[in-house]
């Protein structure tokens, strides 16, 4: 079978599961259950975990930044308790977003998830291990996610600030000004200047409550693009691999669940399996949403700051792009959101992520129903294929 018609057929059959695949969902259970069967296809022995996720990553954030307003309400009479709580409250965001750690999305329930892994060993002692790690699940489609507002607005984003919509950044420069307004309240007491100043800041946070409510009770996308695209790619990637492979490097391909819900089910991965890798050999590449635009290399991504993706891994991409003439791959950092690169770079690993944009750093309807099979670029998939083939040969071989 060609490598188009089995691209095409493995996102259909993923985008056709109903409901569609949600993290922490039957829908999901279905998903890791055919990429299970088609692993055992090409001989990859399988090997299937559940593990338990918190996918109510929406809520997590509503109930900071309703906290956030709490503890302003608070800081009226109290301010130095509202200091600490709202200390608290920054430290549980920047663990949640940055997936190193979780505190108050602790607090809501949890649902199974799985991941999927098969195994193409090296033909002598393996030196190094390659993951190629794509995640299963769709995800939901809140109103700011319309694509022509949503494309609008990062088209504003990159004229005026340079970057992705921050729209998570500035929710953790919101909890820095709470911070500010209460030591300030403390300080020199409650006046005009100070109660509007603590106002506004505990204002902002309806920001994200409104816009985040919605989207944890949003219906999920068929997820053709994000993510059954980047699945194709790493079941193409085993199949080319499996009759020819590497003399250093073990490959390992995860097809893992409920990065919808800010990657928590690649973070739990990593920290059930992480002390079992060896940092300074292991790799992990991740095809994420790229199956229409032009593929870009993620060099950093992050919320609260940038974190830096391995240089010599992008580096290793960059020149595989040029070797196979793709002149049109560039990087880009993200900032919107984050990708199952993040729990690997953030625990100190070699990590980066090839995902595909259109001119205005925008995936083409991200997280809404329009992500259907009919609008994937077959084309695009191969470039980022070969890309992670000819990059993968060259950590064999050189690093």
């Amino acid at each position: 079978m060609s490598g188009e018609k089995k691209y095409l057929d493995d996102i259909t059959r993923l985008a056709s599961i109903k409901p569609h695949r949600g993290p922490a969902t039957p829908g999901e259970k279905e998903a890791a259950e055919y990429v299970e069967s088609r692993m055992k296809d090409m001989g990859l022995n399988p090997v299937y975990e559940t593990f338990k996720s918190i996918p109510h990553f929406p809520m997590a954030w509503v109930f900071h930044s309703a906290l956030a307003i709490a503890a302003c309400v608070l800081a009226i009479w109290r301010p130095w308790i509202a200091v600490p709580i709202l200390i608290f409250i920054t430290v549980s965001f920047v663990g949640d977003s940055s997936t190193r750690f979780y505190l108050i999305r602790k607090l809501l329930p949890r649902g199974p998830s799985q991941a999927v892994l098969g195994t193409i060993k090296a033909t002598a002692a393996a030196k190094k291990v390659v993951y190629i790690a794509a995640h299963l699940d769709a995800g939901q489609m809140g109103f700011s996610l319309e694509p022509k507002g949503a494309e609008r607005t990062a088209i504003l984003c990159n004229k005026y600030l340079g970057m992705q919509p921050p729209l998570l950044a500035l929710i953790f420069y919101d909890f820095l000004l709470n911070i500010f307004a209460c030591v300030l309240v403390g300080a020199i007491g409650l006046n005009w200047g100070t109660g509007i100043f603590l106002g506004v800041t505990a204002a902002i946070h309806l920001i994200p409550i409104v816009i985040f409510i919605p989207h944890e009770f949003a219906g999920i996308s068929p997820g053709a693009n994000d993510n059954a695209s980047g699945v194709a790619v790493m079941l193409e990637l085993a199949r080319r691999f499996k009759d020819n492979p590497l003399p250093n490097t073990e490959l390992r391909f995860l097809g893992d669940g409920s990065e919808e819900t800010y990657m928590h089910g690649m973070a739990c991965y990593m920290n059930m399996h992480q002390k079992e890798l060896d940092k300074d050999n292991t790799y992990f590449l991740v095809p994420e949403s790229c199956g229409v635009g032009r593929p870009r290399i993620v060099v950093a991504e992050g919320v609260s700051w940038l974190e830096e993706h391995s240089p010599e891994l992008c580096a290793a991409l960059f020149v595989a792009a040029k070797e196979l003439g793709y002149t049109d791959v560039t990087p880009v950092k993200l900032r919107t959101g984050g990708t199952d690169a993040s729990p690997a770079t953030v625990r100190g690993f070699k990590a980066t992520v090839i995902i595909s944009m259109n001119e205005n750093d925008y995936v083409p309807n991200y997280h809404w129903t329009g992500d259907t099979p009919d609008k994937i670029e077959v084309e695009t998939l191969d470039k980022v294929a070969n890309i992670f083939e000819a990059a993968i040969k060259k950590i064999d071989a050189f690093y």
